[in-house]
């Protein structure tokens, strides 16, 4: 489980003072690109020789306000890899109180079109599977 943490800054926040939801999605792909550098495969990376990490679909339940200034920690989980796809599950923690879950699906595409998951990567990701 890949750990990544930050605190939530006002801009962030709606009328009420939550931590606006579609912030949340970002929150994951903040989590997703450090969790690819971590694997010394940042998307600049693969960006660079050619691919594109795209989204398929996304979700996220929310369960209790996160507010201005918390310091979130978000929990990635790489849930599932086959040679074309792989997804992601979050959990989003404020003092060890849980706030919120989601999860990503992903595929790569080259010039536009789904492919293969490139080798490296594949290795990369699936090596934490079940590290």
């Amino acid at each position: 489980m890949f750990v990544y943490s930050r605190r939530v800054q006002f801009y962030e926040t709606d009328a009420q003072g939550f931590m606006h939801h579609s912030n949340y999605f970002r929150l994951f792909e903040e989590t997703r690109g450090e969790f690819l550098r971590n694997l010394g495969y940042p998307y600049s990376k693969i960006r660079e020789n050619g691919f594109e990490v795209v989204l398929i679909d996304a979700y996220a339940k929310y369960l209790r306000p996160v507010f201005y200034d918390d310091l979130v920690v978000v929990k990635l989980k790489l849930e599932n890899l086959t040679r074309v796809k792989f997804s992601f599950s979050y959990i989003v923690v404020v003092e060890g109180e849980l706030k919120a879950k989601g999860k990503t699906s992903h595929c790569i595409i080259k010039n536009g079109k789904p492919i293969k998951i490139p080798e490296e990567i594949y290795n990369k990701l699936q090596s934490q599977l079940n590290p």
